[in-house]
Formats: structure tokens, sequence, C-alpha cells
């Protein structure tokens, strides 16, 4: 997410804070802060299964992260 905003804003910096709590299905808190600024996000499914669909989670990779790293090398989320 942190990364899209980057790209898409052409921001220098970007933080993104994510609350969950027990039983909702979405985060009680989804906020990014670009270049300084807060807002909240948007267009990305958060809950924990778009979250887990999103990143493949379910398909794991243990060889090709295990020779080549985590960050990189086609993954989703590097």
């Amino acid at each position: 997410v942190a990364v899209d905003y980057l790209n898409k804003r052409n921001a220098q910096e970007v933080y993104v804070y994510l609350a969950y709590a027990i039983g909702h299905p979405a985060p009680v808190q989804a906020t990014v802060i670009i270049d300084g600024n807060a807002e909240e996000v948007q267009g990305y499914d958060l809950s924990p299964t778009g979250i887990i669909d999103l990143l493949e989670l379910k398909s794991p990779r243990y060889k090709q992260t295990a020779e080549w790293g985590h960050f990189g090398n086609g993954f989703n989320w590097g």
C-alpha cells in the first residue's frame, strides 16, 4: 500500500497505519500519511481475507523464499 502511494502521488515519504479489532472484518483504522498529510486509505481490501488474497499467502513458495530472500524476486509484497 505504501509503495503504491509513493508511486501514485510521487511522494517522498509515506506511512500507513492499520489497526484491527477482534470480530471486525475490516480495519478499525486505515490511515496513510503522505509527506506529512494524513488521509484515509481508500481503494484497497484491507480485510484479513483481502490481504491473504493480495499477497497470495495461501500459495507459499518456501524454496524460492529460502533461496533468494523475502523481497523482490517476483513476490507480491516486495
